[in-house]
């Protein structure tokens, strides 16, 4: 002031003018958060975050629980997680396959139509779905569901597998009462007697284990336990009844009559005996008795059905329907027949015909 003496009011900057909204907005108190709400906020959100991280840590636990084969404890875990969160197919598909291991089919079914009713299009529910009918034996409601999960997916071995087998146990009643008809007509090639050791079928399967469950890899398949009496095979005169004959030892899983049956047939017969009705069951039968139970005996009559079984009609399908252990199984009868000397055919002959199985 004393340097710029009387004006220095005059050399002042002008006042900004402040608005009238501001100036009302404070002249009022700030809005006060009620007493708890922050910490109310965070605390659901806490238990959101809580819920999704127990979830996640119970379907681990769960999934390494059916790892170690310890099924009913994951199906406590997969249980709890519902608890939490009952809106997640893959935990109903889950606990279904381990009701599946245990043999509780109705629940098995009963959490694939919860799953079906989340995603209808969801390939593992339809497919253990059928499975869990299989078990129950309702063999045209899982017929059924196979239809569908070939449509969904065709490339999926295992349901084409068990397609055939579910339609093999459809008609397994008439094919019965057909040779019991055909036994009185003809006097038969079949007769049945009440003595001697049956067989237990054996279930083949890739995803299911058990003892209800029998598996030669590892997936979800079952074969009704049932009890048969004994069958006397006599040579068959007709593709007719040869497919009665093979029908009704291959539900059995009768091997011993089933290697006496190749040993009364004509290797070059099998092609016309089989016609057109080779299925995946029959084959896999055909190549088990001839390792277990004829390559010791006569590997001459071995090298020849197996010769004349790949000129069967459907024979190419068959390979590509048969598993890894399956094909194993085939090689291994190779290997036994290689090692086996023979008058009627050289190695050059059995490497040949292996070629022909795609080994």
């Amino acid at each position: 002031m004393d340097v710029d003496g009387p004006s220095w009011r005059g050399k002042l900057l002008p006042i900004p003018a402040v608005p009238s909204s501001v100036q009302l907005r404070a002249g009022r108190p700030a809005a006060e958060t009620p007493p708890g709400q922050v910490g109310d906020a965070c605390g659901h959100h806490q238990e959101g975050t809580t819920d999704e991280k127990m979830f996640t840590n119970l379907k681990e636990e769960g999934n390494q629980c059916v790892k170690d084969k310890n099924y009913k404890d994951a199906l406590s875990k997969y249980s709890e997680c519902l608890n939490i969160n009952n809106k997640e197919c893959a935990i109903y598909t889950n606990r279904a396959l381990c009701y599946l291991k245990l043999c509780q089919f109705e629940e098995a079914k009963q959490d694939c139509d919860r799953a079906l009713q989340i995603d209808n299009r969801n390939v593992k529910a339809r497919y253990r779905r059928a499975l869990a009918h299989k078990g129950l034996k309702n063999y045209q409601k899982s017929l059924n569901d196979l239809h569908k999960v070939l449509l969904l997916d065709s490339s999926i071995v295992e349901a084409k597998m068990e397609l055939e087998e579910v339609t093999r146990f459809l008609n397994i009643k008439d094919n019965t009462a057909s040779l019991n008809k055909h036994k009185e007509r003809r006097k038969i090639e079949i007769q049945e007697v009440s003595a001697g050791h049956e067989e237990e079928p054996e279930g083949t399967s890739e995803e299911v284990s058990t003892d209800c469950l029998a598996s030669e890899e590892g997936d979800p398949s079952y074969a009704p336990p049932e009890h048969y009496e004994k069958l006397l095979i006599t040579k068959p005169n007709n593709a007719y009844e040869f497919g009665q004959i093979i029908n009704a030892l291959s539900t059995r899983k009768d091997k011993e009559a089933c290697a006496h049956l190749l040993a009364i047939t004509e290797p070059k017969d099998l092609p016309t005996l089989l016609s057109n009705k080779l299925e995946g069951d029959i084959f896999l039968l055909l190549i088990q008795c001839l390792k277990n139970s004829l390559i010791d005996k006569d590997p001459s009559l071995v090298y020849q059905h197996l010769f004349y079984l790949s000129k069967a009609e459907r024979f190419k399908m068959m390979l590509t329907l048969i598993s890894k252990g399956q094909k194993e199984q085939i090689d291994q009868l190779f290997d036994d027949l290689s090692d086996t000397p023979s008058e009627h055919f050289t190695l050059q002959d059995v490497q040949a015909l292996k070629l022909q199985y795609e080994l």
